[in-house]
């Protein structure tokens, strides 16, 4: 029998949640101003570091052969250009100089804390709840409140940090993506991503309530795989997909959330791009890549992970603790891959499920399905999506999250 979850091994890092407005507070120019983070630094193309790569790529990535500039990022860009043309004023100006300071977004629009989700290393995630000018309708967002700078970081380097992620996060639309919707400042300066709420919760409480039947794994394990694909076709390694990071609607639409690690590995003009490096993420959903190698192709990685995924949805537990030869499991898997043989924990799933998982978890990154592959796969195709919880291929009902009270909900009012 498989392992069964454990929150020791399996949930080595927190799930957060997220959600997008497409605007940044400009507060945020003033400080990359005051970071001295000139157009020439900012936005630098270099390959050597991931964060400063991923909020290149993510700017870049908005040019029109894939999709419209956002707001969010046309202020950073306008902020960074402005920055070195207010450098070259001061050089030049024996006056005082002017430091324009626009109006900065506030948490306050959006609300008021309703209630506390959890906290990770990183950040503080929360459930803001705004009234309606009616005084009765309600709107419901996630926000990602994030730690303050750490005394060892510079403040180019915290920011740096802090808005890359919302590059990234922010240039998404797609239904299996979070919705980020603005970066704000609290009454106490500390910066938040504001983003769509999904009261469905997380996969991995779906997964453990055990209610799911295989119509709706299925639909599940094919909604990741649109959202994956969509992200890869953006030139964005996701690099921790695990079901903590999945989370669903009451409607039964499942997205993907969480960017930070993400690594933006493809620019528009590119056709192949450049690897990931790091070791990052959940060690159970890690590729032996990852582990064996400093440099090693995100995508491909990605395509792993959500194969890890994949036997979580159907069985309820980890084939293996770690994808290293020092995890009994995973040399007994890699044996019957050498000899060409079913992997004794595999024997339950069906031979199309079971084909598909291979190919996923194929050792070898170079051969490994891709994420378009596997969404022109005849047996994914072929897996019914739902629309509302309704079944589109016979009707019925889908019960992804049946019995699952969302954390938080709008109250009923007359």
């Amino acid at each position: 029998m498989s392992s069964p979850f454990s929150p020791t091994v399996h949930r080595l890092s927190p799930g957060d949640i997220w959600l997008p407005d497409n605007r940044v507070g400009s507060m945020i120019a003033t400080d990359l101003s005051k970071s001295n983070l000139a157009t020439s630094n900012m936005f630098n193309m270099s390959q050597t570091s991931s964060t400063t790569s991923s909020c290149n790529s993510s700017i870049s990535s908005m040019n029109d052969k894939q999709i419209n500039i956002t707001k969010s990022n046309n202020i950073i860009m306008h902020a960074a250009e402005e920055q070195a043309t207010n450098n070259l004023s001061r050089q030049s100006s024996t006056s005082a100089p002017r430091r324009h300071r626009a109006e900065t977004a506030s948490l306050k629009e959006y609300g008021e804390c309703y209630r506390r989700l959890g906290q990770g290393t990183t950040a503080v995630v929360m459930v803001l709840r705004k009234l309606g000018e009616d005084g009765r309708s309600e709107k419901l967002y996630a926000i990602k409140q994030f730690r303050k700078k750490q005394k060892q970081e510079t403040q180019k380097e915290y920011m740096k940090k802090l808005t890359s992620e919302f590059c990234i996060s922010s240039t998404f639309t797609h239904p299996n993506i979070v919705e980020t919707i603005d970066l704000v400042l609290d009454d106490k300066k500390r910066y938040c991503t504001v983003m769509e709420y999904c009261p469905g919760g997380d996969l991995f409480t779906s997964i453990m309530a055990e209610r799911m039947t295989s119509i709706e794994k299925a639909c599940c394990f094919k909604q990741m795989l649109q959202g994956l694909a969509y992200l890869h076709s953006m030139g964005v390694a996701h690099r921790d997909i695990k079901p903590e990071n999945l989370l669903l609607t009451m409607d039964g639409k499942l997205k993907i959330t969480d960017f930070g690690v993400s690594d933006v590995y493809r620019f528009p003009w590119e056709s192949k791009g450049r690897q990931s490096r790091g070791l990052v993420g959940s060690e159970p959903y890690i590729a032996p890549e990852a582990f064996e190698q400093k440099e090693y192709w995100g995508a491909a990685s990605d395509v792993w992970s959500a194969g890890i995924v994949f036997y979580c949805i159907w069985l309820g537990g980890l084939a293996w603790h770690k994808a290293k030869k020092s995890d009994s499991s995973y040399c007994g898997y890699i044996r019957a891959v050498e000899k060409n043989q079913t992997f004794d924990l595999f024997r339950s799933f069906t031979l199309n499920e079971r084909r598909v998982l291979s190919r996923m978890l194929d050792p070898n990154p170079d051969t490994r399905i891709t994420s378009e592959q596997l969404l022109n796969d005849p047996w994914v195709q072929s897996i019914p999506l739902c629309h509302n919880l309704i079944d589109q291929h016979n009707g019925t009902t889908h019960k992804h999250t049946d019995g699952v009270q969302p954390v938080c909900t709008i109250s009923s009012k007359k």
